[in-house]
C-alpha cells in the first residue's frame, strides 16, 4: 500500500509541477518564460537518453518526492476518507502556490479562490467542524496580513492576504497560529541570512513559500 501511495504522490507531484507551468497563462500579466511544454516526469529524466538540464529540474523533482513521501505517509497513517482527501488536496494546494511563486513570484486567484471555496465547503458542510472556529481561523489570518500589507505597502501582497485566509480557513483557530508562526519564523531566518549576505534591501524574496512550509508543517502534525 505505501508503495501504490508513493506512486499516487508521485503523479500528483507531477501534476503540481505541470500546473505551474499552465497556469501562470491566466495572469493578468503572464510572466515570460513560460515553458511551451508541459514538464515531464522529472524522476524519469535519470533514465538513460533522457536529459536532466530541464528547466527547474531539480525543483520538480524535490515537489515530485515531497508529494510522494506526503502521500505515502499519509496513506499508511490515517483511514481513507473526506478528511484523508482534505490534507491531501490543502497539501498539494499549498504546494503549487509554493512552487508558482518560486519560479514566477506570483500567487494567482486561479488557485486561491477555488481552494477557498473547496476548503469551506468540505469543513462546513461534510465534516461538519464547527464554524466559528473556521471563520475564526481564516478571519484572524486574513485581518493581520492585511493589517501588515496597509502599514507597510509593498511588504506584502494582495496574494499574501489571500492566501493567508486560506490558511486560516484551512486549520481553524487556534492552529492557524502555529501555521503562521512556522511560516513567519522560517521567512525571518531566509532574510537574515540574505541580509547577513548582503544581498540587498531593495532584494524581495518570495513570501508564499515560507507560509506554505509553515502550512505544510502543521498538516503533518
Amino acid at each position: 500500500m505505501i508503495f501504490a501511495f508513493a506512486l499516487l504522490g508521485l503523479l500528483f507531484g507531477w501534476l503540481v509541477n505541470a500546473a505551474s507551468e499552465y497556469l501562470p497563462r491566466f495572469a493578468t500579466k503572464p510572466p515570460s518564460g513560460l515553458s511551451a511544454r508541459m514538464p515531464g516526469l522529472a524522476l524519469l529524466q535519470f533514465l538513460p537518453g533522457h536529459r536532466s538540464a530541464a528547466p527547474y529540474f531539480r525543483l520538480h523533482l524535490g515537489i515530485e518526492l515531497l508529494s510522494a513521501a506526503f502521500l505515502a505517509g499519509l496513506g499508511v497513517t490515517r483511514s481513507f476518507n473526506v478528511a484523508w482527501g482534505l490534507l491531501a488536496f490543502s497539501f498539494l494546494v499549498f504546494l503549487l502556490i509554493a512552487v508558482i511563486d518560486l519560479k514566477y513570484r506570483l500567487i494567482l486567484n486561479i488557485v486561491t479562490y477555488p481552494a477557498i471555496v473547496v476548503v469551506l465547503l468540505v469543513q462546513l458542510l461534510i465534516l461538519q467542524q464547527d464554524v466559528r472556529v473556521i471563520l475564526v481561523g481564516g478571519l484572524l489570518a486574513f485581518s493581520i496580513f492585511f493589517l501588515v500589507s496597509y502599514l507597510k505597502p509593498g511588504q506584502l501582497g494582495g496574494g499574501d492576504v489571500k492566501l493567508a485566509a486560506l490558511i486560516g480557513l484551512t486549520f481553524g483557530f487556534p492552529q492557524v497560529l502555529l501555521a503562521l508562526l512556522v511560516g513567519a519564523g522560517v521567512g525571518a531566518v531566509a532574510a537574515g541570512v540574505l541580509l547577513a549576505r548582503r544581498a540587498g534591501l531593495d532584494y524581495r524574496i518570495p513570501y508564499a513559500p515560507f507560509l506554505c512550509f509553515g502550512a505544510m508543517i502543521t498538516l503533518l502534525l
